[in-house]
């Protein structure tokens, strides 16, 4: 029986959540590039956090309105919604990539161009403003560049 307690003990101090600060870090930023017409593109990039818990709470951008969104399909229908903000898990990594979670880019002030760069604001719940620099890849590029 005393065993079982100890064991119980351990198993429960191993699922407590991580504490301290999270480590937040932006990896492989790139946008897809628009094509004549085109007013809307993605971005997406890697997070990657060797710390505590956080939340990307926001992304914003001087070239669009950008904000997060998720892609699910449901029954052979692909539907794409907003979120209200993305949890980073402690000691974890959070992918943004095409057919997924992702920065949808609206209203475009100027088409999007291969081999410029998107400028970038993520703002974290506890880590607080983050700028990146998202690498403008052909429009027909997947996430393998």
């Amino acid at each position: 029986m005393k065993y079982a307690v100890l064991f119980a003990a351990l198993l429960l101090a191993s699922c407590k959540p991580a504490r301290g600060p999270p480590a937040i870090s932006i990896d492989g930023a790139w946008a897809r590039a628009t094509v004549p017409g085109q007013t809307g593109s993605a971005a997406y990039f890697t997070i990657r956090n060797a710390g505590g818990a956080d939340k990307l709470m926001s992304v914003t951008s001087l070239a669009a309105d950008a904000s997060l969104h998720s892609t699910t399909t449901d029954d052979g229908v692909m539907r794409m919604r907003p979120l209200e903000g993305l949890d980073v898990r402690a000691k974890g990594d959070v992918e943004l990539k095409p057919g997924g979670t992702h920065v949808m880019l609206m209203g475009l002030k100027q088409p999007l161009q291969a081999g410029t760069t998107l400028e970038l604001d993520l703002k974290f719940e506890k880590s607080g403003l983050r700028k990146v620099r998202a690498i403008v890849r052909p429009a027909g590029a997947g996430a393998a560049m």
